[in-house]
């Protein structure tokens, strides 16, 4: 099996599989302008990699859920090999790079979607899961339900527009559904971002939520006004040469490190690693211990401009009982650890620059936003009683996180969520799952008299 690969709709290279390795082949007529990841430039020599993808066209490969329902469709079309994968679903993703069969143009045939149905329609589960059904096709990662979708115009009908010789269809959005695991995802990660979106201190992927605050509607920052295909897209993961299954097999430092050797403008240097400090800070705060490899990305349009994307995927996992016991995703100096101390100050000051003084201000200042939005909460949670449980959640996760990075010395003079918890009624928070399993105990045991 080969395929071709196009960026922004230009066919510039051959993948294809060659005994144990795979293979990436530049077409002569192939610029420097049309590398297709920032690790492959263009070049005579072959890109090869052993047994497995290369890294990069395996981030948008499904996970998960995805997968199963991409198996059950598409069974017929798969060979057991990421190759096979990756024909049925390159031709719609994530960044400007499409794969697709031999011969065959980008493009598809999806149904067109109005997001106005799913931000006020029906997004139970049952519906959700028939709705990722049909929009598996194309390549996005990730565990939870969701997919990308083209668009409709205000008309309700899709407009074809070109991109060099194929045409697709526009798609601005990425829709995203909860799961029994994850009830109100759409809810949860709306507010979560909310927290850094509001103080305007670093770009956040814009979202919308459902009415019913089982889905999100995210921007996406890969793409023109029109929907088209603009930038680059690689996350941390590819970059580091990891497969998507070893996303937390990584540190921060090794993180940091990776992104430097592409951040090649040095003028906005501190901006970007501020930029970076902002979310991981936040991810402190909100309590999300699913920060990994994959969750942290660069895009540019060459490699002049190469700067960390939007943030996107804050969500306070904490909130989940099956999660809540998490630690954060990726360890800070060989620890993992929400009670990070003096450890994450340090890694602020001498990895990236930022002074414990401007690092206490950041951590005010999202501390603060966090009691803002924890009001936002607790109203919306009054108004619509079905969220009351995971907002509960939520304002007790984030109270654990400002007192944590807050300087215990100091923080009797902080405000925190508490005396709003208190005063809007709400009970202490659901243990984790794990503090109800006796480890070293079989369950099929008699009880103990």
């Amino acid at each position: 099996m080969r395929l071709d690969v196009q960026v922004l709709g230009k066919h510039v290279a051959t993948l294809f599989r060659e005994r144990d390795d795979y293979v990436l082949k530049y077409n002569r007529d192939a610029t420097a302008a049309d590398f297709v990841s920032l690790t492959m430039p263009v070049r005579e020599e072959a890109w090869r990699w052993p047994r497995d993808l290369h890294p990069f066209f395996r981030q948008n490969l499904p996970e998960g859920y995805l997968l199963n329902l991409i198996r059950e469709q598409f069974g017929p079309l798969l060979d057991g090999t990421d190759l096979s994968l990756l024909a049925v679903v390159g031709a719609m993703g994530i960044g400007r790079v499409t794969v697709t069969p031999e011969g065959v143009m980008p493009g598809n045939e999806l149904q067109a979607l109005d997001v106005q149905d799913i931000l006020h329609g029906d997004n139970t589960a049952e519906h959700f899961a028939s709705l990722v059904r049909e929009y598996a096709r194309a390549a996005i990662s990730g565990a939870v339900p969701k997919f990308i979708a083209p668009q409709a115009d205000a008309s309700g009908a899709s407009e074809p527009m070109p991109l060099g010789k194929p045409t697709i269809r526009t798609s601005r959005h990425i829709v995203k559904g909860s799961d029994d695991n994850t009830p109100f995802l759409g809810f949860n990660e709306f507010y979560s971002m909310r927290v850094l979106e509001r103080l305007g201190v670093a770009p956040v992927a814009r979202t919308q939520m459902s009415d019913d605050g089982r889905a999100l509607i995210v921007e996406r920052f890969d793409v023109d006004a029109r929907g088209l295909p603009a930038y680059g897209v690689e996350d941390m993961c590819g970059l580091l040469g990891l497969p998507p299954h070893e996303k937390y097999n990584s540190t921060s430092e090794k993180m940091l490190n990776a992104a430097r050797a592409y951040l090649l403008d040095r003028d906005s240097m501190r901006q970007q690693l501020e930029h970076l400090g902002w979310h991981l800070l936040t991810n402190y705060v909100v309590r999300n211990a699913d920060c990994h490899t994959k969750n942290v990305a660069l895009f540019y349009t060459s490699v002049d401009d190469v700067a960390f994307t939007p943030v996107y995927d804050i969500v306070t996992t904490q909130a989940y009982p099956r999660f809540a016991a998490n630690p954060p995703g990726l360890p800070i100096d060989g620890r993992k650890t929400w009670a990070a101390g003096k450890t994450l100050e340090r890694f602020f000051n001498t990895r990236m620059g930022i002074a414990p003084r401007q690092y206490a201000q950041m951590v005010e200042a999202l501390c603060d936003s966090a009691v803002a939005v924890g009001h936002e909460l607790i109203e919306a949670a009054r108004n619509e009683p079905q969220w009351r449980n995971v907002a509960k959640q939520m304002l007790h996760a984030w109270d654990d996180g400002m007192a944590s990075l807050r300087s215990p010395k100091k923080s009797l003079q902080f405000k925190g969520l508490k005396p709003a918890i208190e005063a809007a009624g709400f009970s202490a928070p659901e243990p984790p799952e794990h503090a109800r399993e006796v480890i070293g105990r079989s369950p099929l045991l008699g009880k103990r008299n």
